[in-house]
């Protein structure tokens, strides 16, 4: 609508230049070759105002179209920042929740700490004082345990981990029915033989040779030496079940101590 009627107006102004020149012409007797040149020169000049209006009009709509797509991009920026308020708002309310959670942590951890310290040094007691079969070995996972203690790269959970394993293997052993080979002193002599481990109920030795045989003695907390026409065979026979070269299908008689009433 703009252009049309610049262009009309442009229009007008050039028959308006022919008709003055005409009448020029006519009152001042001008020859025909200088109205034309008027004419020509008048139109070029409309055409030029014509072209600049043109790039004016082209300018003025591209600055529109630009202002509208501004328009919508900041509509789109504020409907963008107010869906990060709302998720800033969330956000700082999940900080606020997790320093309570890790307030939280930090009083549970001091109170834990304690705990395993006092339950690592209470199953050590049970072990040094418990039947001392494979005695080396889980003293040497109880020391692994007391390291971790100590351990500054060692998380809390891995510490309580490592407790409760221990505690879980200790558990184990009272179902535990095995032979295995030690070194120990027999008659002043130290010798190989074949250990028998029956839960925690009884542990039991053999030579190799078969000549000794012994059990220990919760009381005493030594090995006592077994009469060996009584028990030789019938533990010679409980060291072959445990190792799997025996079938478990007799009954056997073993030097185990009956249990005692509690007080």
């Amino acid at each position: 609508m703009i252009k049309h009627r610049v262009r009309t107006v442009v229009l007008s102004a050039v028959v308006a230049a022919g008709a003055l020149s005409l009448g020029t012409a006519a009152m001042g007797q001008t020859t025909l070759s200088d109205v034309l040149d008027e004419g020509i020169s008048a139109n070029q000049i409309a055409q030029e105002s014509q072209a600049r209006v043109d790039a004016i009009v082209d300018e003025t709509d591209k600055i529109i179209t630009e202002y509208k797509n501004v328009l919508k991009t900041v509509d789109g920026l504020k409907v963008y920042n107010a869906q990060m308020d709302r998720s800033i708002e969330r956000q700082m309310q999940a900080m606020e929740e997790l320093t309570e959670n890790i307030k939280n942590v930090t009083d549970i951890k001091r109170q834990v700490e304690p705990l395993l310290t006092r339950m690592v040094d209470g199953l050590e007691q049970f072990i040094r004082n418990d039947i001392p079969f494979q005695l080396e070995e889980r003293l040497a996972g109880l020391e692994r345990v007391k390291d971790l203690m100590t351990d500054p790269d060692v998380d809390s959970s891995e510490r309580f981990r490592s407790v409760f394993e221990l505690y879980q293997i200790e558990s184990d052993y009272g179902r535990v029915f095995q032979g295995y080979k030690q070194n120990m002193v027999v008659e002043d002599n130290e010798r190989t033989v074949d250990m028998l481990m029956v839960g925690r109920v009884a542990l039991l030795y053999q030579t190799t040779d078969g000549e000794i045989s012994g059990a220990y003695n919760k009381e005493t907390k030594e090995f006592e030496i077994v009469d060996a026409g009584t028990y030789r065979n019938q533990i010679n026979s409980a060291i072959r079940i445990a190792n799997a070269q025996e079938a478990a299908d007799k009954l056997l008689i073993l030097p185990i101590i009956a249990p005692e009433v509690a007080q």
